[in-house]
């Protein structure tokens, strides 16, 4: 199977983010069922059953958004069937050309995936036992060299796609919408950035899911992208991707800065949660940002309202990982405030 990009645009593809365990672990890459099955083990491929020794063609089962495929010599076989071969290419990434009834099928099987995903909390966690049983055999030499090669291909996704005209990305095979791809890269590098090995394991999920799913991992995005919310300000609330992603590597380089008219805020634009019950603080009765602690008008508990509280993202909040430019982030909006009174 044929890994390598055929332009020069660099993309966010399954098949081009899978190849990167294969070349730190020196395994062999599994052809095109082996390969979607490994990583996305019975939530694409079905197993039919089979003595080994048959060659049985693999078969699409459009109701139930499979491919039914049997074993031959102990890979998954599939036969004479192009349009097993052409759909399968298209989720993974590779396949080229003008069949349109495959491309359609391909994104039949990634809305259904993302339903399945969004609607079974269980999928989702299975699919990251899996991917962290894969990632479990290699040793820590192997795991940091892994961490680079995740690190450098999300990347030059990012810069790739920053550099290519839009013109193109619009017109490419299967385009990304720019938000989903944005989400995807961010978090990947978010994850990455932790530095823990279930960062890692998490980084190449996203990479994965998003390769596979495309800009069907949108509707993941909303549910579980909560780091891609930045309390940095730049030059506008919509800051390119590359230059969050410099702002979450080299945050010594970067002062925030707020640009916005909400000067009754103590802390504009941050919405506070309770810590006990998780409701939204900003939207109960009479809520004042300048107070020192708010008392939950749902639970009841008095949650501690300053910029030691504040975090990045949620993701930051689970991570333990503290915003250390909020009182920055307070300057900023004083800053602004004299600003607009001269």
């Amino acid at each position: 199977m044929n890994t390598k990009p055929e332009t020069d645009i660099v993309d966010l593809r399954f098949g081009y983010a899978a190849p990167l365990f294969y070349q730190i672990t020196g395994e062999k890459e599994p052809k095109q069922l082996d390969l979607l099955d490994t990583w996305f083990p019975g939530l694409i491929v079905k197993e039919m059953e089979s003595d080994g020794t048959t060659k049985t063609d693999a078969e699409i089962h459009d109701h139930e958004f499979l491919i039914y495929a049997a074993r031959y010599r102990g890979k998954l076989y599939t036969g004479t069937s192009s349009r097993v071969t052409q759909t399968a290419g298209r989720l993974i990434g590779t396949a080229r050309g003008s069949r349109d009834k495959e491309r359609k099928t391909a994104e039949l099987f990634r809305k259904h995936l993302a339903e399945v995903l969004v609607t079974d909390s269980e999928a989702l966690s299975l699919l990251q036992e899996n991917t962290d049983r894969k990632i479990d055999i290699m040793d820590q030499d192997q795991l940091n060299a892994f961490w680079d090669e995740l690190f450098e291909f999300a990347y030059d996704l990012a810069e790739t796609r920053s550099e290519t005209d839009p013109y193109d990305l619009m017109n490419e095979n299967a385009p990304m919408d720019d938000e989903v791809f944005d989400g995807v890269i961010y978090n990947t590098i978010y994850q990455l950035h932790l530095r823990t090995y279930e960062g890692t394991v998490n980084a190449f999920l996203w990479l994965l899911i998003g390769g596979l799913l495309r800009n069907e991992t949108g509707r993941l995005l909303r549910m579980f992208d909560s780091s891609f919310r930045s309390l940095h300000k730049g030059y506008s609330e919509h800051i390119p991707l590359l230059q969050k992603l410099n702002i979450l590597l080299f945050p010594e380089d970067y002062e925030p800065v707020y640009e916005g008219d909400d000067f009754e805020s103590r802390f504009p634009d941050i919405t506070w949660h309770c810590d006990c019950c998780g409701d939204t603080l900003n939207d109960q009765e009479n809520f004042d940002d300048h107070l020192p602690y708010w008392q939950c008008r749902k639970c009841g508990y008095l949650n501690m309202i300053s910029a030691d509280e504040i975090y990045a993202s949620e993701e930051d909040y689970y991570n333990g990982i503290k915003d250390s430019h909020s009182e920055m982030m307070e300057q900023a909006v004083e800053t602004r405030k004299k600003e607009k009174d001269r």
